[in-house]
């Protein structure tokens, strides 16, 4: 009987010693979408920042008269490489914070993978709380409404805003920035928000100069009506409603 144990034992360790001898299996791809979606929906995945981050936060938003869950706009300049975060207040929208976009040497060539300027949204099943890059915000390209499905281009980029100076497509932020842009989403998200527009643009324009609404900052002709967004919301503070039609942006002023 003893020698029957010592056998099995024997076996258990050297199998033991065979699987730990095995070469490492990365998780697959799809399983860390997976995980990141569970946690996104359960809200459980954001909850090793949101502890840390949500009172200094509520304390500063309170002092502006503003709440956390408040609807969220994003926009992005990517020649001065700055995202601002307003949320609205009372009735218009305030700029709460500006964050700016990780420094080229600490983000390789994410530089040059920053998203073309047009209009995003983000919605509920694009956060990842448990994204290798920290956490993350899928951007979604508002969609061409006339675009026929078989004439659409493909683009494989799939663009975020994300943690961790990493080097992959979309914008980049230090982690105490993005922390707290996601509970501000994902806040506003569950109050009621839904869906969060993010406006990209080459760098702010002069508005009583009508050809720097029509150009980017390197002269190039943008997506057509793009700057048309961009006035709206400086007149009124209050991002319009936006639809895309044969290739252009059109803006509905919200009062």
């Amino acid at each position: 009987m003893r020698a029957r144990t010592y056998a099995i034992l024997t076996v258990v360790a050297l199998g033991a010693a065979g699987y730990f001898a095995l070469p490492y299996t990365p998780i697959p791809d799809y399983v860390h979408a997976f995980t990141a979606r569970v946690s996104a929906l359960t809200g459980f995945g954001a909850d090793r920042i949101r502890s840390r981050v949500l009172p200094d936060m509520e304390k500063r938003l309170n002092e502006a008269g503003i709440a956390v869950g408040a609807p969220v706009y994003l926009r992005a300049f990517t020649a001065d490489k700055t995202l601002q975060v307003w949320l609205r207040g009372d009735h218009r929208y305030v700029e709460i914070q500006d964050a700016a976009f990780c420094a080229d040497e600490n983000q390789g060539s994410a530089a040059f993978q920053t998203p073309p300027p047009g209009v995003y949204n983000i919605s509920r099943d694009d956060l990842s709380p448990n994204s290798p890059n920290h956490v993350e915000l899928t951007l979604d390209p508002l969609p061409d409404d006339d675009a026929p499905a078989a004439n659409t281009p493909v683009d494989d980029a799939a663009y975020s805003l994300h943690g961790n100076c990493s080097d992959i497509a979309g914008i980049s932020l230090k982690n105490e920035d993005i922390e707290q842009i996601y509970l501000l989403v994902d806040a506003a998200l569950r109050a009621g928000q839904q869906s969060v527009p993010v406006h990209i643009f080459e760098k702010p324009r002069a508005m009583d100069d009508s050809l720097a609404l029509t150009e980017d900052a390197t002269g190039n002709t943008p997506a057509p009506g793009l700057y048309d967004v961009y006035a709206a919301f400086e007149r009124t503070r209050i991002p319009p409603d936006v639809r895309k039609t044969d290739g252009r942006y059109h803006a509905e002023v919200v009062n």
